[in-house]
């Protein structure tokens, strides 16, 4: 009732020590028996190894690359060491690069998990790569080599297929029709000083800006071969060299401080003798 008096007995300065130490030893005995879950997969150098579920890194020249081969195959992380700059918007289980075998958002290949079939890191007069592949259904698969060459240590290198495993006998060897979509979400630390520049098939010179919305560009409006994210606050740009004998249309897509550079296949059924394929590159270069 109010007005009584409540006695509470505080534990002398002994006994708070000794509980406060049986409680440290509790805590260093739980973080012994915890399993510690590392931030990058150590993996041998050989094929065939199973499907991880930490981060596979590439590091090699001026690129740090992080890879989660569990969800799409996707890059997760792409940075580039000379600059310190982080290129991709990404969280684990969605954007970052990823790859489509269809016209459709997120179709077949963007979620399936890859198995690392080659793993090889980086000796002597070697390039550090990693090969991926997906099933995607249908008996096709999706095939991703990323690399970082020795060579020419400023670039990495995506090189995918969508290839013919399995194709049923009353389809005359052919799949059904796809098309294998590169899907790239990039950061902008400065939307309104960032901007995507290209000279066209035809020779035409184009900025694109934010503000510019959704755009498509095929046959001669096409970039003729590259086109760079140019950041102007850095002084910096991406460049995205690709052939234009493998892309057919390129599109640009701008978010909330996002922007994907897409590329696109022809749209056609596959065989073992006649995969989709496109090789590009990516490189940091210094603007104006």
């Amino acid at each position: 009732m109010d007005g009584d008096v409540v006695q509470i007995t505080v534990p002398s300065k002994d006994e708070v020590m000794e509980l406060a130490s049986e409680s440290e030893k509790k805590y260093k005995a739980r973080l012994e028996s915890c399993k510690h879950i590392p931030d990058v997969e150590d993996v041998s150098s050989h094929k065939g190894f199973e499907l991880s579920k930490t981060p596979v890194e590439l590091k090699s020249g001026e690129w740090a690359l992080k890879v989660v081969p569990w969800i799409g195959g996707r890059i997760l992380s792409m940075e580039h060491l000379p600059s310190g700059s982080q290129w991709l918007h990404s969280r684990i289980d969605i954007n970052g690069y990823e790859e489509y075998s269809g016209r459709e958002y997120r179709s077949a290949g963007c979620t399936e998990e890859y198995a690392v079939i080659e793993r090889d890191l980086e000796h002597a007069g070697e390039e550090e790569s990693l090969i991926l592949e997906g099933d995607i259904g249908g008996g096709l698969a999706i095939q991703r080599q990323i690399s970082i060459p020795k060579d020419n240590p400023k670039v990495f290198r995506i090189d995918s297929s969508i290839i013919a495993r399995k194709v049923g006998a009353g389809s005359g060897g052919f799949s059904r029709l796809v098309c294998l979509r590169a899907h790239p979400m990039f950061t902008l630390l400065h939307p309104t000083e960032s901007f995507i520049s290209f000279t066209t098939v035809n020779g035409s010179k184009h900025e694109i800006w934010p503000d510019s919305g959704e755009q498509t560009f095929e046959g001669d409006l096409m970039p003729n071969g590259k086109w760079t994210l140019c950041d102007k606050c850095l002084g910096i740009g991406l460049v995205s060299r690709f052939s234009t004998n493998e892309v057919f249309k390129c599109m640009i897509h701008w978010g909330t401080g996002t922007v994907n550079l897409e590329l696109w296949s022809e749209e056609r059924p596959v065989s073992k003798e006649s995969p989709l394929r496109i090789s590009h590159e990516y490189e940091v270069i210094s603007i104006p």
